[in-house]
């Protein structure tokens, strides 16, 4: 997996939800930009690594709906 803070998965997930969502890049501009203020500040990366699971999983559902609620 690539590891948080990777710039080249932040652009290409961006790309992604921009092209399913416009406003939704918009959204992940923002949450990113605090992800990153809260991985500086505390030294940790798990700010960065939970914004990621929460984009891909974003991604996930827009692209397969009906497949949300299999595990």
């Amino acid at each position: 997996m690539a590891e948080p803070g990777d710039p080249l998965v932040e652009a290409a997930l961006r790309v992604t939800v921009s092209g399913l969502d416009l406003a939704a890049a918009e959204r992940f501009d923002r949450e990113l930009s605090a992800a990153r203020q809260e991985a500086e500040q505390t030294g940790s990366a798990a700010a960065l690594e939970s914004f990621l699971h929460r984009w891909r999983v974003f991604i996930a559902l827009r692209r397969r709906p009906d497949d949300a609620g299999e595990t």
